[in-house]
């Protein structure tokens, strides 16, 4: 029996591609995470799980791969789109509070990036990158289509 997949053009898929999308991925989401928090003026953890969707979805699709090397790929990449999500937030703050440009806070904000998420960052922040990280690599590591299952033919 073959089993043949529509989305795997090659059985080591691309690497390098598959994190540039995850990056992608994760900087998109941890916009759409302060932006969500923003609006709300409230942050919800969960948004974890969003990130982590996404970023798996960028690695496996791009990479058109579904090993190991991708889904710690995704999970890395999905602890960074959490933790930018949560500093974006605070730039976002930041801005509002100072009537500022966010690009102004954000280039104020970047060399002090470290001070900034040890201020805001929680035990629950940890729970929930975790669990972002989690749905980042098992997610990564699942097939897009279904496997199709072609009989061998007897001669």
């Amino acid at each position: 029996m073959t089993v043949l997949s529509s989305t795997d053009t090659r059985d080591d898929g691309n690497l390098v591609v598959g994190i540039l999308a995850g990056l992608a991925a994760a900087a998109l989401a941890a916009i759409a995470w302060a932006a969500i928090t923003a609006a709300t003026n409230f942050q919800i953890g969960f948004m974890a799980i969003g990130v982590g969707f996404a970023v798996a979805f960028a690695v496996r699709f791009a990479g058109r791969g579904h090993d190991g090397r991708f889904a710690i790929a995704s999970a890395i990449l999905t602890v960074f789109g959490c933790a930018l999500g949560n500093f974006l937030t605070v730039v976002a703050g930041v801005a509002a509070h100072d009537h500022a440009s966010y690009v102004d806070v954000f280039l104020s904000l970047v060399p002090h990036v470290v001070q900034v998420m040890s201020m805001t960052f929680t035990f629950m922040d940890v729970v929930f990158y975790a669990i972002g990280a989690y749905f980042g690599y098992k997610y990564a590591t699942v097939p897009l289509k279904p496997r199709v299952v072609v009989p061998e033919q007897t001669p």
